[in-house]
């Protein structure tokens, strides 16, 4: 990858170390609506459910039940989330561009989001530095929520802020249900990452991908939260006075 690019995720790993910002953003909202009728994602009263229930782990114990919004990685996910991150640079790049590929060959409407795109001919926009910086901005929001797994109570209020931020690209088209696409995108590309890995036994990759799915999940149903907040006004978590 160029110096450019390499400067470029060292600086946004270093943001990981300080504060989340707190937004509280106005704007007019709709309805949650979803085409995706056989979801276990939907965030609206009881399917606010981990994907993983009645799942246990090759070791016997459960997978997370409940609401997801207040998952607690028991210790062994930990282990699993620890040792399964890299925070190595091509790792980054290689999964935040799987995540983006596989949003715009599945949901082609996304690309209105980035006008970018529209610059370069066919696929050109793969090798754009525009696109590098977006792989690595997703990838950094995991980065934070792995890095906070034994703090999990910092997780919340930055997905809702990252969610809140998702406001100014309402009038681009952004939708509700773009972030179902967004979850499905995390767990194919950390599924894929995990299938390749050698330091895995096959138990250990099974058990891990049903605990990436849990953090994909709890990820999204957190950003969801603050959009649909942010498009109302709302804000849970307003900035300390």
């Amino acid at each position: 990858m160029p110096s450019a690019a390499r400067q470029l995720v060292s600086n946004m790993l270093s943001f990981l170390s300080s504060p989340s910002p707190q937004n509280n953003v106005s704007e007019k909202g709709a309805s949650f609506s979803t085409p995706q009728a056989n979801r276990k994602n939907k965030v609206n009263g009881s399917r606010r459910m981990s994907d993983s229930n009645n799942v246990a782990y090759s070791n016997g114990k459960k997978a997370f039940e409940g609401n997801i919004e207040k998952w607690e990685p028991n210790v062994y996910e930990k282990e699993l989330l620890r040792r399964t991150w890299s925070d190595e640079f091509d790792n980054l790049y290689e999964l935040g561009s799987a995540i983006y590929c596989y949003i715009f060959d599945h949901n082609p409407n996304c690309k209105q989001l980035f006008p970018f795109i529209s610059k370069y001919q066919g696929d050109e926009w793969k090798e754009s530095k525009e696109f590098r910086s977006q792989a690595l901005k997703f990838v950094q929001t995991l980065a934070q929520v792995v890095k906070n797994i034994y703090h999990m109570e910092r997780t919340e209020s930055f997905l809702y802020t990252v969610g809140q931020k998702h406001v100014k690209f309402a009038d681009r088209g952004f939708k509700h249900e773009y972030w179902d696409i967004f979850q499905d995108a995390m767990e194919f590309a950390l599924e894929h990452r995990l299938s390749i890995m050698t330091d895995l036994d096959d138990n250990q990759k099974k058990d891990a991908v049903t605990v990436w799915r849990t953090l994909a999940l709890y990820t999204t149903v957190h950003m969801r939260n603050g959009f649909i907040d942010g498009l109302k006004g709302v804000n849970r978590f307003p900035p300390l006075v």
